[in-house]
């Protein structure tokens, strides 16, 4: 009796670990936090005896200016150009300022993406979503968004995402949307 409830203990505790295994590989942890844009407001006062008080600090951003922070990131408007590049190489990181090893071939070159602003629930926010036809097989697993177009140039890269690495064959299709919001209040 002894021996088959060790069993049993054993095979639940194999079996609770190999459910526990399978849905962190299933669903990989990934660290997001939603960008935000802040302006930090802080007024002092010093009297002539050297003695000082904070009065107020904080920030509110109105939604005209986000709308006006928006309108700079987009170049004033439709005079800014952004675009979507591609790589096979994971893990981005916070210091690059181009995509690793970035594509430049098989239908998958950085190319200019279709931009289309938009309010999210009262936050100024815009889209940029570029359509990728393979003219060759390739392997892809990252997405960056360039504000310049020209192909594998540096020291202007936005933003980078992993997805699924995944090889694309002749006439597949790949389709990024890259959505921006500002959300200061």
């Amino acid at each position: 009796m002894e021996r088959s409830k060790k069993k049993l203990v054993a095979v639940v505790l194999i079996t609770a670990f190999a459910f526990s295994a399978f849905g962190f590989l299933a669903n990989p942890v990934y660290v997001h936090f939603n960008p935000q844009v802040n302006v930090y407001m802080k007024v002092i006062k010093g009297e002539g005896s050297g003695v000082s008080a904070t009065l107020a600090s904080g920030n509110l951003i109105t939604d005209i200016g986000e709308n006006f922070i928006g309108n700079c990131t987009l170049g004033l408007d439709a005079n800014g150009t952004w675009a979507i590049s591609l790589s096979n190489v994971g893990s981005p990181a916070v210091a690059w300022t181009e995509l690793n090893t970035e594509v430049a071939a098989n239908g998958f070159t950085r190319a200019e993406g279709t931009l289309t602003r938009w309010v999210n629930g009262g936050d100024y926010a815009f889209n940029v979503t570029k359509t990728f036809t393979a003219t060759g097989t390739q392997q892809l697993q990252t997405a960056g968004l360039q504000w310049d177009d020209t192909a594998e140039s540096d020291n202007n890269l936005l933003a980078a995402a992993t997805f699924t690495q995944t090889t694309f064959e002749t006439d597949d299709t790949l389709t990024v949307t890259w959505v921006i919001t500002f959300n200061a209040n």
